[in-house]
Order: structure tokens, then sequence, then C-alpha cells
């Protein structure tokens, strides 16, 4: 059983809608505006955007539209924790939550995946036939491997996989994400359960994890440790201002070099600052 350095636990995606006929529906859409502003001020840019028939505005993938039945907002990553308390109603209909656990190991491990494949596939041989559940697992030859439980269209899925080797991230290092993907009247279920708890979701969100996959034969146990707390998620998603300077240091700045020591460095000085633009900022 591998020994725990740390846990990050949170909601990581939460998709509701509400009908253009309810009590104080304009203010939950300002809400939502202005936790997009929020997100904005990281790094992110505010644009327009049309999603499933809504029509709105997005930010760091997040996003707020309304079309003429109703409002609908999708927050993403940890921005989905921040803003829950804020836009989370009764009476709104929950399409989708995502319920996360990332656990960073002391040592590094590269078999969780597959070895939570076997026990699911182990569990799943002792229900009846019909009751069995669809296993799926991505062997990556990178060690990125990836196991799904549930199918894509049920209500409930889960998946395992390697943080470290899908974020390329060093604060990831020895990182294994189990998520729970929650539907429809099971996602209304674990929202009002989480709700309920106060503004800390770490420890409710751990507990439904380790629980669901414990139910599938995955032995979760080790996330309580009895020592570690879980901690709050924290950004995993670049910004649109970090992503742009990614792509210049591992995208424009190899061209240049490469274009400069073929003789293109008077060319690229004038596709870069032509004379017109430099006599303008003059």
């Amino acid at each position: 059983m591998p020994i725990v350095e740390a846990i990050f636990a949170g909601i990581d995606w939460l998709t509701l809608t509400l009908p253009s006929t309810s009590k104080g529906i304009a203010e939950w859409r300002n809400k939502g505006i202005r936790a997009l502003e929020a997100i904005a001020k990281e790094g992110n840019v505010i644009r327009p955007r049309g999603l499933l028939g809504y029509y709105g505005v997005s930010s760091g993938n997040c996003f707020v539209g309304e079309r003429e039945a109703d409002s609908m907002q999708q927050f993403t990553g940890y921005h989905a924790d921040q803003v829950f308390d804020a836009i989370y109603r009764t009476d709104a209909h929950i399409s989708r939550v995502d319920i996360q656990v990332t656990v960073k190991t002391v040592e590094r491990i590269d078999s969780i995946a597959r070895d939570a494949y076997k026990a699911a596939s182990a569990d799943n041989d002792r229900l009846p036939v019909a009751r069995r559940r669809k296993l799926s697992l991505i062997v990556g030859s990178d060690g990125g491997d990836t196991s799904y439980i549930g199918s894509p269209t049920s209500d409930q899925r889960g998946r395992i996989y390697n943080k470290e080797v899908q974020s390329e991230r060093p604060e990831y290092t020895r990182c294994w994400r189990y998520e729970v993907v929650y539907r429809n009247d099971h996602a209304s279920s674990v929202c009002a359960a989480i709700y309920s708890r106060g503004s800390d979701h770490t420890a409710i969100c751990t507990h439904n994890a380790a629980s669901w996959f414990g139910l599938r034969g995955i032995d979760a146990n080790w996330f309580f440790s009895g020592i570690l707390q879980p901690q709050p998620l924290v950004r995993t998603r670049p910004t649109d201002i970090e992503a742009k300077m990614h792509w210049i240091e591992h995208q424009v700045r190899p061209t240049i070099r490469y274009l400069c020591e073929h003789g293109f460095r008077d060319t690229l000085e004038l596709l870069l600052f032509p004379p017109e633009e430099v006599h303008e900022s003059e």
C-alpha cells in the first residue's frame, strides 16, 4: 500500500441550468459573470462564446450563457470548487458534477491504473452478467495509464490516471488522479450533500471518491492515513497568458533560432518589426 505525501480534493467540474422564470435568475447569472471576471484577472481572456445552444461569454474554459428557456453556467477545474457555494441552487438542474482526488505518493508508482483495473474486474466477476460494469484500460508507453470504470453514457463513471504524465507539470510529480463523473439525478444528490457540509469541500469529496471506488472493488482506504488532511484543489490548467508563453518558448523560439542560423535574421527583423510600425510607435 503506497505511502501518501499529499492529498488534494474537491469539485472539478460543474454544469447547471436554471429556467428563465426562476426567481432571482438575473442575480444568479451576474454571480457567474463576476466569477468569470475574476478568472480573467488570473491571465485569461473573456470572449463571446456559444455552447450547446446557449450564447454568452467564457474565460479559462468556464462559461455563462442563456437561451430563451433557461440559463447555463459551467465551471471547470478548481474554479468549479471556488464558485460552487455562490451559484449552487436547489432548484437548478445539475447536469454534471465531477469529484476528484489527486494523490501524491512518496515514491513513484506506475501500476495504480492497472491494479485498479484488475481489482474492478475481479469485483465485476462477482456480479450478475446484467449488472456488470464496462471497464477499460488504456496503457501508455510513457506510463500514462488510464483506467475507466463505467460506460461513457452512464450517469456515474470513474477514471484513474497518471496526472504527472497527463499534465507534464512538475508540481504533479508522483501524482495519480481519481475522478468520478456524476450526471443528472446522481449529480443533484452529490451537490446537495456537498452544499450541506459547508464551504470546505475537501473532506466530503475525498470520502465520496473513496467510497465510490471502494464499492467497485478498488481499495481507496489509503486516502485516509489518519495524519494527512486533504487540501483544496489548486490550479492545474494554464492560463491563456501561460499557454502563449509556453508556445513562444517551445515553438516560436526554436523556429526563430533555426531561421537565424540559416541566414534569415534580417528577414525576421522586417517581419517582426516593420519600419512603419517602428515609425508609428515613435
